[in-house]
């Protein structure tokens, strides 16, 4: 019964905790001004009309070959959008590919090709202009941005999982 009691109470708490939580939408940016009040994604799309091109496809191993990130349908000049609350971390070159990344707290977003105005350091919130589709790229050819996204150095994560609506549901538990 003490079981029950402890995981009901941690469930009415994190409940609790999310429906409390102010949160951001993409509202900003598309000039909305009545918020969002249904289940909600933990990042948005970086483009206003998303089309995958390639999917995520990671590699069975960190060193193997594969697509660790998505590709949106993008064209040169096109305005990117911030996924979640973070921080430009690095704007320039990297191979000779142009690229802007944006720290998350302990995930990290790619866009490749991408160029910014911002200085690295600036805050960015969710839904904001952070960057355009611009520059070098050996793998987008301006037809696309490429968007990844990794978690600190190990792992690299889908970022379209990231975009899908998610509810939060109670289960009952019970005792075998």
């Amino acid at each position: 019964m003490a079981r029950i009691c402890l995981v009901g109470g941690v469930a009415v708490l994190c409940v609790a905790a999310l429906t409390l939580m102010p949160y951001r939408t993409v509202a900003r940016a598309r000039g909305d001004t009545a918020p969002d009040r249904g289940c909600r994604a933990t990042m948005v799309w970086p483009v206003s009309a998303p089309k995958v091109t390639e999917a995520f496809d990671p590699p069975p191993q960190p060193w193997n070959p594969g697509h660790r990130g998505v590709d949106l349908a993008a064209s040169d000049g096109e305005t990117l959008l911030a996924p979640a609350d973070g921080v430009i971390a690095f704007a320039g070159k990297v191979a000779g590919k142009s690229v802007v990344t944006i720290r998350h707290g302990t995930l990290t977003s790619t866009f490749e090709p991408a160029e910014t105005d911002l200085p690295v350091g600036s805050g960015v919130e969710q839904g904001d202009r952070f960057a355009y589709v611009a520059g070098a790229s050996d793998h987008c050819d301006g037809a696309c941005i490429h968007w990844g996204l990794r978690n600190g150095n190990d792992a690299y994560l889908d970022p379209q999982a990231r975009t899908e609506s998610r509810k939060i549901v109670l289960k009952m538990v019970t005792e075998s």
